[in-house]
């Protein structure tokens, strides 16, 4: 179980993650976000799953698949008010054969959840309970909504 608004004071939205970019970095995720659309049926039926989580995500300007995402988890985050806490900071420790990941500026959750991949995306209940994850980009599926659809209706 983890503190939710503990989480919340120290991550953003999606929204303020993807304006907080450089212009560079801000422009590649502009372009997906305007470009992609969103599976309308996989959408309606995430509705009713995504209810009351909350979803928190480890992402990173330099991460090909964050890049990749994060402008569809913003699309979610708008359509269905599904309330996403992203961490940031993160950077790896290259130098450091022991440690994946420099914390910080990685948040300690970073190793405390046994994050190998990003983006890492965990979907709690409102106590706080882990729902489900999804690492990376989509296995199963062919679209990341499809995808979240899958890991939530088989948790």
């Amino acid at each position: 179980m983890v503190d939710l608004n503990d989480i919340r004071s120290r991550t953003t939205s999606v929204r303020d993650y993807i304006d907080g970019l450089k212009d560079k970095d801000k422009e590649k995720y502009l372009e997906v976000y305007n470009t992609y659309k969103l599976n309308s049926s996989v959408v309606d039926e995430l509705k009713d799953y995504l209810k009351d989580l909350t979803l928190v995500v480890f992402g990173a300007a330099w991460c090909g698949d964050c890049k990749r995402a994060m402008p569809v988890i913003m699309q979610l985050e708008e359509q269905l008010g599904l309330e996403v806490l992203v961490f940031s900071k993160i950077k790896t420790a290259p130098l450091d054969p022991d440690h994946q990941w420099a914390v910080p500026p990685s948040p300690p959750e970073i190793d405390e959840w046994g994050v190998t991949a990003i983006p890492w995306l965990n979907f709690y209940d409102t106590k706080g309970n882990l729902v489900g994850t999804l690492i990376e980009k989509p296995t199963v599926k062919d679209t990341l909504e499809a995808e979240i659809l899958y890991v939530l209706k088989n948790k």
